[in-house]
């Protein structure tokens, strides 16, 4: 068996030894040295597939009885007793040995020794990424992550080191070359066919930090968003004291930090409709106390939002007064106006859960609308064939969102029969979401844009002050005209530039894959 290769474990057993005791520490650079001659060594070949394949059984089964207090006597313990043995070793010393051999074995796979094993160099990556930033995602308030980085086992993990330098530099190295594997993951045969879900939580994984323990209101919650626990932060911890009164806290995050997480949030989230998952990560992102301006933004488009819907049921009542449709279009102007104000302080990531493309592309559907025969707006009225045009138009509309949510979320879903409702749901989101906007651009088109450009305006004028004399319903234009604006915003996808419709709005990038 590859796990009780002697060898092998006499090689953990020196690198443990490096991190202990001071005085072998400048062995390290030789066990490191060893594993390296190990992998490269062909009769050990199953040791390189091994580890590439079961990292958690070395990490979870092999290290914790080779590092836990041995049996008296040097006999042998029952698996009861090893088991009870195994679960008292360090979970420092077990991370750091194993982080040492992923470290060596990764040199090994994407070095010249390391051909015979190159397709597999992604599972190297993400493992060697997994290992290095645990101790990163430890909690303020967690006595196990200042007892971590209190200890010097992190400074001198591959060598002797009087900072956390190394630690740092090798980490975000890792996670640079793991996103590069999961921004192309559809071209490596090794995870084409992973379920979108899970290739969902490898983003959790490289960009978010890890949840704490439930607070307050969230100890009710079944259910706590996995995205909304800020940027992982990848940087030196900040230190306050000397000696005994030294404490370490977790580090703030740093512009790159914050940067792979709206990466991801755009190349990840988005195109695979987690709306959810989306606002969660933004409302994470600018958490309170230093970003409490971008979260009143949030409270007062959602106010605005409030506004609109009160002022918008009043004009469909039978009997509609002007101010009602006057402070309509104030409440709607508001919205848009805090949502570019937000956007121009705050940046694209404080506008990506909006999805600012559909009401862009429906302006463009009422450019068509307001084009149609004059006339067309004086027969619509309530009844089986405008309710059969609504569910023509938002079905088809509901129906190319739902396919582009498969399409995007590639992979087998055959694992998680619960996965085709979440992405259905999406879809909706997305729906709904669409609607918001047709709404809006309807009523600001059909009621102030229509009455000046479009033919016969002072009749619809009329209707809208309810004095026309027409047997028209008010409620009936705005209805169809809103969903013809969702279709138009959906379907004119097609003309962008290989853009989902849950895009940022932007045309340019400047990337070296795009």
């Amino acid at each position: 068996m590859a796990w009780e290769n002697s060898r092998l474990l006499a090689e953990l057993l020196r690198v443990r030894d490096g991190h202990e005791t001071p005085a072998a520490r400048p062995e390290l650079p030789a066990a490191r040295k060893a594993l390296a001659e190990l992998f490269a060594d062909p009769d050990f070949e199953y040791l390189v597939r091994a580890l590439l394949h079961r990292p958690e059984h070395l990490l979870g089964v092999v290290l914790p009885r080779l590092l836990g207090p041995q049996a008296a006597g040097g006999g042998k313990d029952t698996v009861e007793e090893q088991e009870r043995r195994a679960g008292q070793a360090s979970a420092l010393h077990v991370w750091s040995v194993f982080t040492v051999c992923v470290e060596v074995l990764w040199e090994h796979v994407s070095g010249k020794e390391g051909t015979a094993h190159r397709h597999l160099e992604p599972l190297a990556a993400r493992t060697r990424f997994l290992a290095l930033s645990e101790p990163f995602r430890h909690r303020a308030g967690d006595a196990e992550w200042e007892g971590w980085w209190r200890k010097e086992i992190l400074k001198h993990l591959f060598g002797r080191s009087d900072t956390w330098a190394p630690l740092v530099r090798k980490v975000r190295e890792a996670r640079d070359i793991w996103r590069g594997h999961l921004n192309r993951h559809q071209s490596l045969p090794l995870f084409d066919h992973a379920s979108p879900l899970a290739i969902e939580e490898e983003v959790r994984w490289l960009a978010f930090q890890a949840p704490g323990p439930p607070k307050g209101f969230f100890k009710s919650l079944p259910y706590r968003p996995k995205f909304s626990n800020g940027p992982l932060a990848l940087c030196e911890p900040k230190e306050k004291g000397k000696g005994a009164r030294r404490k370490v806290a977790p580090p703030d995050p740093t512009a790159a930090d914050k940067a792979v997480l709206v990466d991801v949030v755009e190349r990840h989230l988005l195109p695979r409709f987690a709306v959810g998952a989306t606002w969660s990560a933004v409302w994470g992102l600018y958490r309170p106390p230093v970003y409490h301006r971008a979260l009143v933004a949030y409270v007062t488009a959602a106010l605005g939002l409030a506004l609109v819907i009160a002022f918008f049921s009043a004009i469909l009542m039978p009997f509609m007064e002007s101010v009602s449709i006057t402070f309509t279009l104030l409440a709607i102007g508001v919205c848009y106006l805090l949502i570019g104000f937000g956007t121009l302080i705050h940046g694209r990531a404080w506008a990506m859960p909006l999805f600012l493309r559909i009401p862009a592309a429906g302006a463009v559907g009422l450019i068509v609308l307001v084009a149609f025969h004059p006339d067309w707006w004086k027969n619509v009225t309530w009844g089986w064939g405008l309710i059969s045009a609504l569910v023509v138009l938002g079905g088809v509309s509901f129906g190319y969102l739902l396919i582009e949510a498969r399409n995007h979320n590639t992979g087998m879903i055959s694992d998680r029969g619960w996965t085709p409702f979440v992405l259905a749901v999406r879809a909706l989101s997305v729906t709904i979401t669409g609607l918001v906007h047709s709404l809006f651009v309807a009523v600001v088109g059909m009621i102030t844009l229509t009455t000046v450009f479009g033919e016969d305006n002072n009749l619809l004028r009329e209707v809208w002050a309810g004095t026309s004399g027409l047997s028209v319903s008010p409620s009936a234009i705005l209805a169809a005209a809103t969903f013809w604006c969702l279709a138009a915003g959906v379907f004119s996808q097609i003309l962008w530039d290989d853009q989902p419709i849950t895009a940022p709005l932007s045309h340019r990038r400047w990337r070296d894959e795009r």
